[in-house]
């Protein structure tokens, strides 16, 4: 009976190892491509069940690639891009491959400088050999990069996506779900791995100053009159991130002592300009 229950624990031990090896498989690790394409790192991507290939060379500062993910549809697209200025899709410096007229698939390179419709043109980096591929419903789009001498950390902001669709040559919008707004992160080059996205910078403390209180009544009570305001002073063009402008405030409260104004994530003002620019 005890070499029974011996043998059944090694079986069920050697079932889970297996099942590991097999779930390690399926990872990037697996992923095959052709020409003999091979790559230094691959990483699993946390979204759109995507993952990128990359090989960085530190002396001539370029980065080759290769960025693997489905598109929402079989005439959909694929993307990906550095942000140098760190500011999610807007300001990405980006290659996105899709099926041109013709059927044949292609790589395009595009400057994403805002929310509205986009359209092919150089980016800031110098790219060669851009390629695209399909494989079992996964597109696959290759590229070299060469960084910038203004660059000065390999530790950069990825973007990527997928879309659904593309009308006339051009990549039409992507979905606006939880994984397609969280498609970003930081990547260290040097060392092949995904790293945390730094802290945002602490908002600066409001500078505010309670009111003096009011002059005793004649009767001695310190009750406020009704009739007095207290003004609440602005900057000028007071903007947040993404031309959202503040509502307009009262201008005049009654017992007024302090107003603070507490800076939204970027995650969701950058929800809040998506949808701001979303056409039916």
């Amino acid at each position: 009976m005890a070499a029974g229950s011996h043998n059944f624990a090694l079986l069920c031990a050697l079932l889970f190892a297996a099942s590991a090896s097999v779930s390690a498989a399926g990872g990037c690790s697996s992923d095959k491509f052709s020409s003999n394409r091979t790559f230094a790192h691959c990483l699993d991507l946390p979204q759109l069940n995507s993952s990128l290939h990359f090989t960085y060379d530190s002396a001539a500062r370029s980065l080759s690639i290769a960025f693997v993910a489905p598109p929402d549809k079989p005439e959909g697209w694929v993307a990906w891009a550095i942000n140098p200025t760190g500011g999610g899709m807007r300001g990405s410096q980006t290659l996105i491959g899709f099926h041109q007229a013709d059927g044949t698939l292609a790589v395009k390179t595009y400057n994403i400088s805002g929310y509205g419709p986009i359209s092919e043109a150089p980016i800031a980096f110098d790219t060669s050999d851009l390629a695209a591929e399909l494989s079992g419903g996964t597109m696959r789009i290759f590229g070299k990069l060469v960084l910038p001498k203004e660059m000065t950390t390999t530790t950069v902001e990825q973007v990527w996506q997928v879309g659904e669709t593309v009308a006339n040559g051009v990549p039409q919008k992507h979905r606006f779900d939880k994984e397609n707004l969280e498609s970003k992160g930081f990547v260290d080059l040097s060392n092949g791995v995904i790293v945390p996205s730094p802290a945002p910078a602490p908002a600066p403390a409001a500078n505010c100053t309670s009111p003096p209180a009011p002059a005793p009544s004649a009767s001695g009570s310190n009750k406020i009159n009704m009739t007095q305001s207290t003004s609440l002073a602005l900057p000028e063009n007071l903007m947040l991130e993404g031309d959202l402008r503040i509502p307009e405030l009262v201008n005049r409260w009654v017992d007024l002592e302090c107003s603070e104004m507490e800076t939204k994530s970027s995650l969701f003002l950058e929800i809040i300009i998506e949808i701001a620019h979303c056409r039916p």
